[in-house]
């Protein structure tokens, strides 16, 4: 199979596409074929060397990076019963995978739970994209915060891949969503359900409000978002090397009608 590998770490000039034998698939695993990875900071830090283990435990060179992705399913394992071939699916890789098993190639050989299939009117472009950034967001919006009708939100980097799922969650779930961004992207974050967005180019968010219910932290700035919060509230905060596999509660929601910034996928 087709691959973009890397031999080293370093920068995007590292990469260069070869030939791989390609993985057999179990008796419990499907092989899908890949149309659209996307690329998240913690592919940026793996081709670079940042990640340490568990990340790193399995890796050899040439090495194949990725982890979200959708594609075609093309094999299926005799015991695996929920998916056939032709389904259309998407979802994530390990986070230890094999050295040769990232999604940036034309196959992947991948556990049924760590998929779901593309609900219709998404493309395959789109549900590449939501996996990591999306789980992030609901288990941070739903699960970590639980973020309740009504109450107030600051949503720290709302214009960011996890941050415009964040957005959407917290005002589905009846929110009052405030974010910060830079003013290019006002209208998208009004678009998908801001309440308010604050240019932190111009304005700290201690400057502006208090009393918040709820902080989501994607940016680092954890001195300006507890100094808004209640005296009895919620804060999380996103790391770069966070792995979450939330996306199929995600998905499965009623009515899921989410906008997917489609910049960060690569289609191959």
């Amino acid at each position: 199979m087709k691959a973009i590998v890397i031999n080293q770490f370093g920068n995007a000039d590292t990469f260069y596409e070869t030939e791989l034998p390609q993985t057999q698939i179990t008796p419990d695993t499907v092989a899908v074929a890949i149309n659209a990875f996307s690329i998240n900071p913690m592919d940026i830090a793996a081709r670079a060397g940042y990640l340490q283990s568990p990340f790193t435990d399995n890796w050899t060179f040439p090495l194949v990076l990725g982890w979200d992705f959708s594609g075609t399913i093309t094999q299926v394992g005799q015991n695996v019963t929920k998916y056939h071939i032709g389904d259309q699916v998407f979802g994530t890789l390990p986070s230890n995978h094999a050295g040769n098993a990232g999604s940036y190639a034309e196959t992947a050989v991948v556990d049924p739970a760590s998929i779901s299939t593309i609900p219709a009117g998404m493309s395959v472009d789109q549900a590449a994209a939501l996996p990591i950034a999306g789980g992030t967001a609901y288990q941070a919006i739903a699960q970590n915060l639980n973020v309740h009708p009504n109450e107030t939100i600051l949503i720290q980097g709302g214009a960011g891949g996890v941050g415009l799922f964040a957005v959407q969650i917290a005002k589905s779930r009846g929110a009052k969503v405030i974010t910060t961004a830079s003013p290019a992207h006002t209208a998208l974050l009004q678009q998908v359900g801001a309440d308010q967005v604050i240019d932190y180019h111009t304005t700290a968010v201690s400057d502006v409000l208090s009393s918040v219910d709820a902080v989501f932290d994607t940016v680092g700035d954890i001195a300006g978002g507890l100094t808004v919060l209640k005296p009895v509230a919620s804060w999380s905060q996103w790391a770069d090397n966070q792995r979450l596999n939330s996306w199929h509660s995600l998905i499965n929601q009623s009515a899921f009608n989410f906008h997917i910034q489609t910049q960060q996928y690569l289609t191959v």
